[in-house]
């Protein structure tokens, strides 16, 4: 748990409990606990937020409002197969081509995100900059500590962006064969440009992997079909799951 939001926000993590100690309320009491901790040396909080997918029991939405959703799109694919084929990879036909995506520096990602909202005010959910698991409003006070998450962050403009994303640096699965995870959070409703900026996050991270890559897309509950499509029928890619959700949570503390 740590404090965000200028100081008015709380984020909640997720615990893992041993599987034998599991059922027995390990994890509400340590919970609990932190939330007293941060109530008492942060006087100025005023919520908890946390994220969840969709598996949620009637105790936890009890507990907790549903503030936003996004949809989770799950794939898999070899980086070095794709990779030999990735620069003849042709775009959908569509009635005029998006200009190319923008890779942002980090002043324009502090207009286009953060800044009283950033341009995408209106397109974000809640107005909450979602990376991966962890919500953000969308404040200027919290540019520092995203900055130093050494994300990617693109748009198709940054006058009047209809969609945008960021992405995280690909990490390595802990256990099993060797197999990396690379995120993308994408927000707005431009399919096409969330297609040019998937293909231009896949082109950065991607060549040199010497393994598979599971590549999880959050993005808007409406784009989760025709952008499976793409990925399947032109990227060639595996669907490793179905449709999911992730939901942010709020609770007062």
């Amino acid at each position: 748990m740590f404090v965000v939001d200028d100081g008015e926000t709380a984020l909640l993590e997720g615990l893992r409990v041993a599987p034998w100690e599991r059922g027995r309320g390990v994890a509400g009491v340590l919970q609990r606990f932190c939330c007293q901790m941060v109530k008492h040396r942060y006087p100025s909080v005023r919520v908890v937020r946390l994220t969840r997918d969709d598996k949620l029991t009637p105790k936890e939405l009890n507990k907790y409002r549903v503030i936003a959703k996004q949809g989770i799109l799950l794939v898999r694919f070899n980086a070095p197969e794709f990779s030999s084929r990735l620069s003849s990879i042709p775009l959908p036909a569509g009635p005029s081509r998006p200009s190319p995506p923008i890779l942002l520096s980090p002043e324009e990602v502090h207009a286009v995100f953060l800044e009283r909202g950033g341009l995408l005010k209106d397109l974000l959910p809640h107005k909450t900059v979602i990376q991966d698991w962890q919500p953000f409003q969308a404040l200027p006070g919290n540019h520092d500590l995203l900055h130093r998450k050494s994300l990617r962050w693109m748009a198709d403009d940054n006058v009047r962006p209809r969609v945008a994303s960021l992405c995280t640096p690909p990490f390595p699965v802990p256990a099993g064969p060797l197999c990396f995870y690379l995120n993308i959070d994408v927000f707005g409703s431009g399919l096409r440009g969330a297609q040019e900026q998937l293909l231009s996050h896949l082109a950065a991270h991607v060549p040199g992997l010497p393994a598979d890559v599971k590549c999880q897309l959050f993005l808007p509950p409406t784009m989760w079909r025709p952008m499976a499509d793409f990925c399947t029928s032109v990227l060639g890619f595996q669907l490793e799951k179905g449709y999911t959700e992730q939901y942010l949570l709020e609770a007062d503390i």
